[in-house]
């Protein structure tokens, strides 16, 4: 992760400090993150780390600087244009809007209990936890917790939009570079820019997402502006919004970035093009406008032609988080052992392998059963070769690197069973709980997380409660981008082209070509059912990369998918066989979730555009709340 760590901090004000004491820069820097008008507060706890960032800033400096400071008792007094003017003072601050700003990876985006424990994943059809973890998003699956009070995805960082049109206008007023700058010289400042453009489009693409239109600020506002107590504007007039900021974006910041987690022009290309195609799609474009897929593909398409990011082959299926310099990686959050963890593996391992919690996303049946046979047909299409008595054998490669099935050992080398027990606490039986599923620590599926999971940590085990894990979390890879273009142009009519990239997407994932050399894609597909088609292939490309519960939104198809149980597999292992991971050794029935028939999942028509924070209702009299809240 690209953060604000004190080493970097400390390194980046040492080189900065030239002309000025570094506690004087400190001190104005300072003045940004803990100024802000009145109203337009934010309800993001991160969002309020201002005060402390400015005590970290300034305590650093006065511990690290090796020379005498300067008292400076009035900082208004010291000219602005020494820190301003001074690009690497400048990325400090920026380094705090990553901090703040940057996705939520590993925990989701939604009230959770323990550090990076759920992904939004569990509020879809993709997983359920184990039944040890089930309280903290039952609420929201079975729709209690939306309501004004609790609805989850309650951001408004209207404060960092604040701080980073003050950086922009500090920066467009202040540092001034002379006529003859050197290339390198305009590219840093333009960097500066660039990247911070970057994250005040992703911010508010973040609340149109949730909310629909929200109000737009795109300057420092005081006490007195009128546009603070602004109404809503239009979707459609933040779209343009944020797509103006990415695309000023894409101009000014590098393809290669100087320091892995840096935003790049193609993270702002990638992120247009996620922002295009969920204007297209039926949640914001009702009424099917021709031209937002037009202007989806396009967007898609400038990333693609930027040339600068590859699938590679089906052994790096999933390894983007272990190879941080990864070809497809367009965007990631940089984790560096010792310095910044999270504790992802603890939070899914089984419970063989758990150091603390563990189990908190299992796979669903839906998730695996989308998954095709090897030769890449669905498993209902009778010519398939499914079996379901060996259920396992001769799928999808991306299936093996998603879940741990039942007797899977490719994952630390010793086998997971997942059937279950004969009888309470049966050694080497690791779904150890008689006759149900759900049990304490155990699977609440039938099956374990595999994607994501790190085998490294495995030698020494050294992970724990949020911490011991340092995969990165890859927010977009080149896979999304291409598969939005064939989104997009498959709803223009295009079907080749959307044929064109399921045949890259699946060969790289090790799916046979057969004779058609398609892939496994029944040819002839009309528009409608390659839509449905690009749909299931997004569920299993992308399963726990947080897409899944945002693509069935876009859709509006949640009210159909979410409504609906999700299912486990209950396995029993025949008598007087030991296990194995032969399917014949067991019988396999499809079950309801525990928790989808305790919790019965519920997604309303109103849960598409979330209520507005009634802070910020009380606060300003002009926010119209959104439609049915």
């Amino acid at each position: 992760m690209f953060s604000v760590s004190k080493k970097i901090l400390i390194r980046s004000f040492r080189e900065a400090a030239v002309f000025i004491t570094l506690r004087t820069k400190a001190l104005l820097l300072a003045q940004i993150f803990h100024s802000k008008p009145s109203s337009m507060t934010t309800t993001n706890k991160n969002d309020n780390k201002g005060l402390y960032i400015a005590m970290i800033i300034f305590t650093m400096v006065c511990i690290t600087s090796c020379t005498k400071v300067l008292d400076v008792k009035n900082v208004s007094e010291v000219n602005q244009e020494d820190i301003f003017g001074d690009p690497k003072a400048i990325q400090v601050a920026i380094n705090y809007i990553y901090s703040i700003a940057e996705p939520d990876n590993y925990g989701g985006s939604f009230p959770n209990t323990r550090e990076f424990r759920y992904m939004v994943g569990i509020i879809s059809d993709e997983a359920r936890p184990t039944l040890t973890y089930s309280t903290a998003t039952n609420g929201i699956n079975n729709g209690v917790s939306f309501t004004v009070d609790l609805a989850p995805f309650q951001l408004w960082p209207y404060n960092t939009i604040r701080q980073i049109n003050e950086l922009l206008e500090k920066i467009n007023t202040l540092y001034i570079l002379p006529d003859g700058s050197a290339q390198s010289t305009i590219d840093e400042r333009n960097g500066l820019t660039g990247q911070l453009k970057f994250w005040r489009a992703y911010r508010y693409w973040r609340m149109v997402q949730v909310f629909g239109g929200v109000p737009i600020v795109d300057k420092v506002l005081d006490e007195n502006s009128p546009e603070l107590y602004g109404a809503r504007n239009s979707q459609e007039e933040c779209f343009q919004f944020i797509k103006k900021d990415l695309e000023e974006a894409a101009t000014l910041l590098p393809v290669v970035a100087a320091q892995r987690g840096m935003i790049t022009k193609g993270a702002a290309l990638g992120l247009l093009s996620r922002v295009m195609i969920n204007r297209a799609s039926p949640l914001f474009n009702p009424s099917n406008n021709p031209q937002y897929w037009k202007d989806a593909s396009t967007s898609a398409k400038a990333l693609i032609d930027l040339n600068a990011y590859s699938l590679g082959t089906s052994s790096d299926f999933g390894q983007w988080y272990f190879n941080k310099d990864s070809k497809e990686t367009i965007w990631q959050v940089e984790f560096v052992l010792g310095k910044k963890e999270h504790g992802f593996d603890a939070a899914n391992h089984s419970w063989y392998q758990l150091q603390g919690d563990g189990v908190a996303n299992c796979p669903t049946e839906e998730l695996v059963e989308s998954f095709p046979m090897l030769n890449g047909k669905a498993i209902t299409d009778p010519t398939s070769g499914y079996d379901p008595n060996d259920p396992y054998v001769h799928r999808d490669p991306r299936l093996k690197a998603t879940a741990i099935t039942n007797g899977d050992s490719s994952f630390g080398g010793t086998p997971t069973y997942t059937y279950l027990s004969e009888g309470a606490n049966v050694p080497g039986n690791y779904m150890y709980n008689p006759n149900q599923l759900n049990g304490f620590y155990a699977t609440g599926t039938g099956y374990y997380l595999r994607k994501g999971m790190d085998a490294r940590l495995l030698v020494t085990k050294n992970y724990f409660y949020g911490r011991g894990s340092y995969s990165n979390w890859i927010e977009m890879r080149l896979a999304e981008v291409l598969m939005n273009y064939a989104e997009s142009e498959n709803e223009t009519g295009n079907t080749d082209a959307a044929y064109e990239i399921l045949k890259q997407i699946r060969q790289r994932a090790g799916i046979e070509a057969g004779s058609d050399g398609l892939y496994g894609v029944p040819a002839g597909l009309s528009v409608a059912q390659m839509r449905s088609f690009l749909q299931n292939e997004r569920f299993i490309e992308f399963a726990f990369e947080n897409k899944r519960y945002w693509d069935l939104r876009r859709w509006r198809l949640s009210e159909t998918v979410l409504s609906q149980p999700t299912h486990c597999i209950s396995i029993q292992k025949k008598a007087n066989t030991p296990p194995t991971a032969n399917g014949s050794d067991y019988t396999f029935t499809v079950v309801t979730s525990r928790h989808d028939i305790t919790y019965p999942p519920v997604f309303l028509e109103k849960f598409y555009f979330l209520p507005l924070p009634k802070a910020q209702l009380q606060l300003n009299p002009k926010l119209a709340q959104n439609p049915l809240w």
